[in-house]
């Protein structure tokens, strides 16, 4: 089971720290420099500068649909493997979504960790003939997500993706993406993307421009302040703390990465936004796509998850999916 966790790599990073702190005391210099200490900038650079077009750049911007007055998106993350169970399970929440409305899809995060899986579990999601908007997380290599999805545009699909194309007018709302991991020890794969503060400020300048409503779409949850929050694991916030003023100028997010607190929606103040509830500031994480039953941080198991985020006017409301024959 490939699974990603944070917490349990905070732990073992600072244990590491702790082992070279001790070191230091056994035989310190005698002008010792101060103990090392972790900081969320261990990564002042993208691994790879075409991680993400500048907001400025030609094509970094698409009107995908009229405004109608209602838009309902089908909010998915992690898809993970692409076994022929977990391809039949992601087929099969796609179509729940599609049964029930939606008018976009959106992959946040996880694609799959080499291009033939990108391309086989994007496909899975494409097949519904849905435009989907994907944004990269830990685990995609930037050329090889841009050949999968090279190879699935030659056979029609319609996949815009948030590093290339940074702003998408769906009428209704716009969305605004921040691909990328947010620390170097966070990546699943050797040359996956970082961001930095200086591309977390550049969305911000972005959505202070926008109009009303927008929604931010990323593969990283802010931090949160307590057991309530979209990244709670192992008893622990574990989001990024440098992305929670975007959620006083975006209306509406998408978040992924952290399973522990997928299918819950949170408002502006943190507290929980109930589904099928309309508020003017709504922040999801749909939880893992992946078949595999996953542990949560309320103590229930839950197998692969979606959700669909309805907008109307200036407020949206939410609701969990999962497969028809899986609901209890």
């Amino acid at each position: 089971m490939r699974r990603y966790n944070i917490a349990s790599m905070r732990l073992t990073s600072l244990g590491l720290l702790a082992l070279v702190a001790c070191r230091e005391k056994v035989a310190p210099p005698a002008t010792a420099p101060p103990a090392p200490t972790l900081s969320l900038q261990m990564s002042p650079l993208r691994t790879d500068v075409a991680c993400a077009a500048p907001f400025d750049a030609p094509g970094a911007r698409e009107k995908l649909r009229a405004a109608t007055g209602q838009l309902r998106i089908g909010a998915l993350a992690g898809l993970k493997d692409a076994d022929e169970d977990n391809v039949a399970w992601i087929r099969k929440l796609v179509a729940e979504l599609k049964g029930r409305g939606a008018d976009v899809l959106i992959a946040a995060g996880d694609l799959g960790d080499n291009p033939d899986e990108q391309e086989t579990l994007l496909g899975a999601v494409a097949e519904s003939g849905l435009p989907v908007i994907a944004v990269a997380g830990n685990r995609e290599v930037r050329s090889e997500l841009d050949a999968a999805e090279a190879e699935l545009r030659k056979k029609g699909a319609r996949i815009i993706d948030l590093s290339r194309t940074r702003i998408v007018d769906l009428g209704d709302v716009t969305v605004v993406g921040l691909p990328g991991a947010f620390e170097r020890r966070q990546l699943h794969a050797e040359g996956a993307c970082i961001y930095a503060q200086r591309e977390i400020d550049a969305v911000a300048a972005v959505l202070d421009r926008l109009p009303r409503p927008t929604l931010l779409v990323a593969a990283v949850p802010p931090r949160g302040q307590d057991a309530r929050g979209l990244d709670v694991s192992e008893g622990q916030n574990v989001g990024d703390p440098r992305l929670t003023p975007l959620l006083h100028k975006a209306q509406f997010a998408i978040f992924g990465q952290v399973w522990e607190s997928g299918g819950r929606a949170i408002d502006g103040r943190g507290a929980p936004v109930p589904p099928r509830t309309d508020s003017p500031q709504l922040y999801l994480n749909p939880g893992a796509a992946d078949r595999t039953p996953w542990p949560m941080a309320d103590g229930s198991t839950v197998p692969g998850q979606a959700a669909l985020l309805t907008v109307h006017g200036r407020n949206a409301a939410w609701e969990q999916v999962r497969p028809a024959e899986e609901k209890r």
